[in-house]
C-alpha cells in the first residue's frame, strides 16, 4: 500500500471568473531521495465544491474529462469557466479533489473554498 499525504490548500474564486488550478501527484522513488510523478493516464478524478462538509448540496462537480485534465506526468489540472464559478455561493464552501483508480479512492486534496462577488468596473 503506497503511503501518501493529503494536501490541506485554501482555495479563491471570483463568481463569473475562470479559474484555473494545476497540481502535481508526486511519490518517492525507491531510494526515498527523488520524488517521481505518478502515472494518472488510468486514474479518475472529480473536484467537488458544498456549502459545509456534512450533508449539504453540492454546488459544482468536475470530473476528469469535464473539467479535469490528468497527465501521465503526475499532473492534475482543473478549469473552472466563469458561468460555473457564477453559480457558487459566495461565502465560505469546502471543496475536495479525489483521485481513483479502480476500487481505491485517494483524497488527494481538501481545503476552503472562498467565493466572492465578483465586482464591476
Amino acid at each position: 500500500m503506497t503511503n501518501y499525504w493529503r494536501l490541506e490548500r485554501d482555495i479563491v474564486i471570483v463568481q463569473g471568473k475562470t479559474w484555473t488550478a494545476k497540481f502535481r501527484y508526486l511519490t518517492k522513488s525507491c531510494n526515498k531521495k527523488t520524488n517521481v510523478p505518478v502515472d494518472l493516464s488510468t486514474y479518475g478524478a472529480s473536484f467537488v465544491i458544498r456549502e459545509c462538509t456534512k450533508g449539504s448540496a453540492t454546488l459544482l462537480s468536475l470530473t476528469a474529462g469535464n473539467g479535469i485534465t490528468l497527465g501521465s506526468d503526475g499532473t492534475i489540472e482543473i478549469v473552472m469557466t466563469g458561468t460555473q464559478a457564477s453559480n457558487l455561493t459566495a461565502g465560505e464552501n469546502v471543496y475536495e479533489i479525489e483521485l481513483t483508480q479502480g476500487y481505491t479512492s485517494i483524497a488527494f486534496a481538501t481545503g476552503k473554498a472562498k467565493v466572492y462577488e465578483e465586482i464591476a468596473r
